[in-house]
């Protein structure tokens, strides 16, 4: 193992060079995870949020500890599950893993590990043993048949995404005879279910499209490869060019674009960047590459002349123009069957031989990896899916310029005499197609067959095309994704119409928007759908961090909201009032929160009408372990007291992050808060404030309420009952809870509830209580009167009082209750700082009374409100 891992094949190697994996290796960002998140957008093009995550809000995990129980955790880690997009460093950290145990460096916990790709058990179609399986992949152990009875053993099975196995968790057989042959579909299925009696451990990396294939119960810890954040990128530039100067001259340049920048968090593409600017910068001549497509065609020009060592460019590309041919016709067609992996049938079916052919060795070897040999068979494939896609876009743009043909088209006729197709009719297929996949499979061949048409990309690819194609067909295809933008409903294929126009080099739709936003700044101008897409677009682009985005701001349609929605993710605080929400946009918005890379931490959904599947969709989003909203506010959303017992479930759920919510407006009833005290009560509730203003409560309620103040495991801090029918038994019950040393109510509201000065006593019995920890108390819009404050005064002057903030706006306050309230203030046990006795008929002589108070060297007093003046 470790003479297999500690070179690394990155680039062309001179005669005689090495790279060690321990050189080159950069720690990438690995987080801890939980549940398969589904995604619909192209891997490449998810690293844009990624990009935005706060990293300091993730718990990340390094990879040697990936087996490791993390402070808290009980149960021990068996099965480990890695995904990660293609390119992103899953396969290297699984290397350096392999070799820091084989080195004796780390890891030493195991005292076996077997490494069986995907890629290479797909070849094996016999039955055989678990014990020949292993013996299959590392012969060196064929004399030893006792290795799975007494040793602690890891398997890592590398990429699952690969695997043409069903996997059949449900259906198979059960096996539990190490030495009793089976299908390899059996033994994996049984391995990972831990039915061989062995002490083993499990390391599965998939591309996440294919995480699900593995039941989650299965999984004891779920962990995803971010690749490289800022610094790691630095790193990892400066530890692969030597020359500093030049280093810093690349790190410059990719900076300066953005969107390629991002994508240098997958270091596969971080390489291949670097590799072109250290030739391109270095040369000093020409126009550096800016595009992706300009970054993949430089790339393949320097590996074709590095490698043969020719002067004339142009005859570079003709001699190995078969060689492209072929493999970007298998690179084209595989790409409609998401194909990454080829054995030698699917090579001969091209007419590709790799064994005879001259055309195939040297730079083929580093552009169409030859991966592995087991059982005398080969498996290829490309460097990375990217190179794949870029050379299914050769294929089709070298059918289109050399002969006229369309590939995209499934009748093909190469009639050359006939009317030329033109380069925009080629391009507005393409794009087509591109915006009708729901996972967005052709996004990335879709701006590389766009951006070839460019003339710098033609001129580097001269040799290859028999002509180039100079016209103002660019121009229509740009006015024709414009179009598209305008009627595309999907935000991820509206995303990537964006990058095709910069694929283009067309800013024209930039500087329109940013004149547009700039009105609505100044007018209150709204957006169009387009320009939301627009928004959104440059949102995610942007250095800067998204802490509130207003969506209300801009929204006048459902295709509005829609098109805004990939800014949910990497916003911190969401507002969408009165936004109009469908049941179409709740389920966008649920899957923004479900996401393991999503911001979101507060979610403002007010006056919208939820509807039935919208709750449900929801509050199903609340438990999931992904989701780490903390604050949603829900006033006058529709809510019945049905929906009650579904959020109660939320309230109880051990995953829920919920800590806030509000729900005023909302006719809940007395039967509604009673099972959501129930859940208020239960341990996993994290509860801690709780708006529940005008929510059609009476005094009946309040023994639920009681019950939950008194509840050792409730968390509730801060709770609002305005507008509500409480009246003073209400108030009652409520006091005698507030007196409970479990208790933790520091903030209580009660405006316009009928009050009187009779539960005044009660409260001031509360306040007076050494177990109360109330510190802020709301009264206003009650008839508590002269003689109500008199009691409360007398509880200020308590020691055990802690009350910091008392409002009493318009309660029927008069001149009388000032001098209750004037010594409240002078004593030196009073706490209160903020005091509110607006709209009050306390006349001159009152407010002579406080202002005596105040001057008072024991009045802590820092704001009073009278008459609607704040002193």
């Amino acid at each position: 193992l470790k003479r297999k891992f500690e070179v690394v094949s990155e680039g062309i190697a001179k005669p005689g060079e090495k790279t060690l994996l321990d050189d080159v290796f950069t720690h990438v960002w690995i987080t801890e995870g939980s549940c398969v998140e589904v995604n619909h957008g192209h891997e490449v093009i998810q690293v844009e949020t990624i990009s935005k995550s706060k990293k300091s809000e993730i718990r990340s995990i390094r990879c040697r500890d990936i087996f490791k129980q993390l402070p808290g955790q009980t149960r021990p880690i068996r099965t480990v599950l890695m995904k990660g997009i293609a390119g992103i460093g899953k396969t290297f950290s699984v290397e350096k893993f392999i070799l820091d145990w084989a080195t004796g460096k780390d890891n030493q916990d195991f005292d076996f590990i077997f490494f069986l790709p995907f890629r290479e058990l797909n070849l094996i179609k016999s039955e055989m043993s678990l014990q020949e399986l292993v013996q299959c992949f590392c012969p060196e152990i064929k004399s030893s048949d006792n290795v799975l009875d007494c040793y602690k053993v890891l398997f890592i099975f590398d990429g699952l995404d690969e695997s043409r196995h069903l996997l059949n968790f449900k259906t198979n057989q059960r096996w539990s005879d190490v030495k009793k042959q089976a299908s390899v579909d059996v033994l994996l299925t049984n391995l990972i279910q831990g039915n061989f009696p062995v002490d083993t451990s499990i390391w599965i990396t998939s591309r996440p499209a294919a995480a699900g294939l593995i039941p989650p119960e299965l999984i004891c810890r779920v962990t995803e490869v971010q690749g490289f954040e800022d610094q790691q990128k630095e790193e990892y530039i400066r530890k692969k060019c030597k020359n500093r100067a030049l280093a810093d001259r690349i790190i410059s340049h990719i900076k300066a674009l953005r969107s390629l920048y991002i994508l240098c968090y997958v270091p596969v593409f971080c390489w291949i960047v670097v590799t072109v600017l250290e030739h391109t910068l270095e040369e000093s001549s020409g126009e550096s590459p800016t595009t992706l497509t300009d970054f993949y065609t430089n790339f393949l020009l320097f590996l074709l002349t590095e490698k043969e060592q020719k002067e004339n460019k142009e005859n570079v590309f003709k001699s190995n123009q078969e060689a492209i041919l072929k493999l970007g016709k298998l690179a084209f067609d595989s790409l409609e069957k998401s194909i990454i992996v080829f054995y030698e049938k699917d090579l001969r079916e091209y007419g590709i031989d790799l064994h005879n052919s001259s055309i195939y060795s040297g730079v083929w070897k580093e552009i169409f990896k030859q991966d592995i040999i087991l059982f005398q068979e080969k498996v290829y494939c490309f460097l990375h899916l990217t190179v794949q896609e870029y050379f299914a876009a050769l294929y089709v743009f070298g059918s289109y310029q050399n002969n006229n043909i369309n590939p995209l088209k499934k009748r093909v006729l190469c009639v050359s005499w006939l009317r030329r197709i033109s380069l925009f009719s080629l391009n507005k297929g393409a794009l087509e197609r591109a915006i009708q996949s729901r996972t967005g499979h052709l996004d990335l061949f879709v701006r590389f067959l766009l951006g070839m048409g460019m003339s710098n990309n033609q001129e580097h690819l001269k040799g290859f095309l028999s002509r180039t194609h100079h016209s103002s067909d660019i121009q229509k295809t740009a006015g024709f994704i414009k179009k598209l933008i305008r009627g595309t409903s999907s935000p991820e294929r509206c995303m990537n119409l964006f990058h095709c126009l910069s694929e283009l080099k067309d800013k024209s739709l930039m500087d329109e928007f940013n004149v547009t936003l700039d009105k609505v700044k100044r007018s209150g101008q709204t957006l169009s759908p387009s320009q939301c897409s627009a928004l959104a677009y440059f949102s995610l682009l942007s250095e800067k961090e998204i802490d509130v985005f207003d969506m209300s701001k801009y929204v006048t349609s459902e295709e509005c909201l829609r098109r805004l929605l990939p800014v949910a993710k990497i916003t911190k605080t969401l507002r969408m009032e009165s936004c109009g929400l469908t049941e179409r946009c709740f389920e966008d918005l649920v899957s923004a929160l479900q996401s393991q890379h999503s911001c979101v931490r507060e979610l403002d959904l007010s006056v919208d009408n939820l509807g039935d599947s919208g709750v449900k969709l929801l509050f199903a989003a609340l438990r999931d372990p992904n989701c780490k909203l903390t604050i949603l506010k829900m006033r006058d959303c529709g809510l019945p007291e049905r929906y009650c017992e579904d959020l109660a479930s939320v309230f109880q759920s051990q995953h829920s992050s919920l800590r806030e919510l509000e729900l005023s407006d909302n006719k809940l009833g007395d039967s509604g808060v009673k099972l959501l005290s129930a859940a208020l009560r239960d341990p996993n509730c994290k509860l801690t404030t709780l708006w529940m203003e005008n929510c059609g409560l009476t005094e009946r309620c309040f023994e639920d309420l009681v019950s939950v103040l008194q509840s050792q495991h409730s968390s509730l801090r801060e709770l609002d009952l305005s507008v509500n029918n409480l009246g003073d038994s209400g108030v009652k019950l409520l006091s005698a809870a507030l007196r409970d040393p479990n208790c933790k109510l520091t903030t209580l509201r009660m405006e316009v509830c009928r009050l009187t000065e009779r539960c005044c006593e009660d409260l001031a019995s509360a306040l007076q209580s050494q177990h109360s920890r109330l510190r802020e108390l709301n009264l206003s819009y009650n008839n508590l009167g002269d003689s109500g404050t008199k009691l409360l005064s007398a509880a200020l002057r308590d020691p055990n009082c802690k009350l910091t903030t008392l409002k009493m706006k318009d309660c029927k306050l008069t001149e009388r209750c000032c001098e209750d309230l004037a010594s409240a203030l002078q004593s030196q046990h009073s706490s209160l700082t903020v005091l509110d006795l607006s709209d009050n008929n306390l006349g001159d002589s009152g407010v002579k009374l406080l202002s005596a108070a105040l001057r008072d060297p024991n009045c802590k007093l820092t704001t009073l409100s009278v008459s609607g003046f704040i002193f």
